[in-house]
């Protein structure tokens, strides 16, 4: 049995074979009848919309060249129209950035004038401070040596005379007195 199915299954493939393509004639009989005038026309209004597809693309094609050639020149005006912003903007850039520069030289110079002027009226306040201190320093000096000899003199007066306290306090009260209306 086991060499009987090899022999049938060998059989039938070739059977098969020769009626497949019969089928296959039969089919394509079958869909001519059934749907070969709708393919027929189904192909030619395919083939139309292809064309009005086609036409719609050329046309739609042409239409955006020219705006893009539009839009190109627009680009290109509104670029040179910016360039010559540009260059007036630099030049005007260049005009303010002189009168800076000049303005600062001309502060520079006016700043090393009044630090030189400042100097030397610093130098010409500290050389009368320092006089004006030598004299105070002098008078003072000869005022202070005056009042030692006065207190000198009166202590002097005081021992030789042997006066009492309340007289010496007047004294000094006086002497206080009138070194406070000197100055």
């Amino acid at each position: 049995m086991a060499d009987k199915k090899p022999k049938d299954q060998q059989a039938q493939p070739a059977n098969s074979a020769e009626s497949m393509p019969q089928a296959a004639d039969e089919l394509s009989q079958l869909k001519e009848i059934l749907f070969g005038q709708t393919n027929r026309d189904f192909r030619s209004d395919l083939s139309a919309l292809e064309s009005r597809v086609n036409d719609n693309f050329s046309k739609l094609n042409q239409h955006l060249d020219e705006q893009f050639t539009e839009i190109r020149k627009l680009i290109d005006t509104q670029i040179s129209e910016l360039s010559t912003q540009l260059v007036s903007a630099n030049n005007n850039h260049s005009n303010v950035q002189e009168q800076l520069q000049s303005t600062t030289d001309k502060l520079q110079s006016e700043l090393e004038i009044a630090e030189t002027t400042a100097k030397n009226d610093n130098n010409a306040l500290e050389a009368h401070v320092v006089k004006e201190l030598e004299s105070l320093d002098s008078v003072f000096s000869k005022r202070h040596q005056e009042l030692l000899e006065k207190l000198q003199q009166v202590t002097s007066e005081l021992s030789e005379n042997k006066t009492d306290r309340k007289t010496l306090a007047n004294l000094l009260s006086t002497m206080a007195t009138n070194l406070t209306t000197d100055n």
